[in-house]
């Protein structure tokens, strides 16, 4: 695997998730603005309450692409001898980036599923080596590969 081009198609992806959800949070302060100008009373209240809601659930959607962007951004493209923040692993149940939560991810014809260094199984695989085993909800996770 590339692991140079994996991440530049990573960071592709979050950078369009981010302008949409910039374009979406520019849209809905609009709305709030025009219903600002427009509206009275009750209704009026529990519909900018709801907006308002709303607009902090996508901000903090864009932070959070925002977090994973620059961590993606980060990575080193060299291959390591060990599971490691950032590393792309080969297992014999799929192929895992460690450390980068972005779920899963299509590259090269192949799913990549991203998981966070909290997760039990980024945890279980953290500074294993190529050919090393975990056991993870009763199924064994052996390493592969390691780019």
């Amino acid at each position: 695997m590339d692991k140079k081009a994996f991440f530049r198609h990573i960071s592709t992806t979050i950078s369009e998730k981010i302008t949409s959800l910039q374009e979406d949070i520019a849209d809905l302060q609009k709305g709030i603005a025009e219903d600002s100008k427009s509206s009275a009373g009750d209704k009026f209240e529990t519909s900018r309450e709801m907006a308002q809601q709303e607009l902090v659930k996508l901000n903090t959607q864009l932070n959070e692409q925002q977090r994973l962007k620059s961590l993606v951004d980060n990575q080193s493209a060299d291959q390591a001898n060990q599971v490691q923040l950032g590393a792309v692993i080969q297992t014999n149940k799929g192929i895992f980036l460690i450390g980068i939560p972005i779920g899963n991810s299509a590259f090269e014809g192949k799913n990549v599923i991203g998981i966070g260094l909290g997760a039990p199984l980024g945890q279980l695989l953290l500074h294993k080596k190529k050919g090393e085993s975990v056991l993870f909800n009763n199924q064994q996770f052996i390493v592969e590969e390691i780019y």
